[in-house]
């Protein structure tokens, strides 16, 4: 069964010259893309004064950033001048539906795509995202299970990530491009951040609504900050 594009929304801070990896881009192709310009205005600074002065520097820059997507892409872009990042983000993501937030890194290749498993954790619109772009990829996908030394039956991690495959396969992706990895770990935190060095973008899922602002904000989850790979954050909202 083919999953149904995502929407997802990609920030580019136009007040510079931030542009997302064309490998990303190229990985995003089947999705339906939002690709959102953000200009911080200062707080001593009027917002009208920003707009006036900036606004058509910053429409040539998001327009220069669509045309470097596949020319199929599904591509939709506009302008914010904010005061607050996280809040433009969290609340154009709100309007446009969108169910994946993009947090760009450099990437020299989308061949592995990691996606951290926990069964807790919007699994499956994860998954369903995932199935979706590599319908449009030959990238291989490692789902990945880390259990807390203890704390977990080690037959349950590997019956969440054989469920987890199934689906993928069930949505057409080739059995031979799934991998599986469940460990028993004391910090599984570090062992995500260590499987992502071999791999080219992570798939997470956001655990409650909010932390698409932390993730945006000033105080980063660990993995998003250590890993040094682009992250598609799968939001936990309908």
């Amino acid at each position: 069964m083919r999953e149904s594009a995502p929407t997802v929304l990609v920030p580019v801070d136009v007040s510079g010259d931030e542009r997302p990896d064309p490998d990303l881009l190229a990985l995003l192709r089947p999705a339906k893309v939002v690709l959102v310009g953000w200009y911080p205005v200062p707080d001593q600074t009027a917002l009208e004064q920003m707009q006036a002065e900036h606004e058509e520097a910053a429409v040539a820059r998001i327009e220069d950033v669509a045309a470097e997507f596949p020319e199929d892409t599904d591509v939709e872009t506009l302008v914010v001048f904010t005061r607050d990042r996280t809040e433009t983000v969290d609340r154009v993501a709100d309007d446009y539906g969108a169910a994946v937030v993009v947090i760009p890194e450099e990437v020299r290749v989308v061949e592995r795509v990691l996606v951290p498993v926990r069964g807790d954790v919007n699994l499956d619109r994860v998954l369903s995202v995932v199935a979706a772009l590599l319908h449009e990829s030959e990238a291989s996908v490692t789902l990945f299970h880390a259990a807390p030394a203890g704390d977990e039956d080690p037959s349950v991690g590997t019956t969440l990530l054989s469920g987890a495959a199934d689906r993928l396969a069930d949505a057409g992706i080739d059995d031979n491009r799934i991998d599986t990895v469940a460990v028993e770990s004391d910090t599984p935190i570090d062992d995500i951040v260590d499987a992502a060095t071999n791999h080219d973008v992570l798939v997470l899922g956001e655990s409650e609504p909010s932390l698409v602002a932390q993730i945006l904000g000033d105080a980063p989850s660990r993995i998003i900050r250590e890993s040094g790979r682009p992250v598609l954050v799968v939001r936990d909202v309908e």
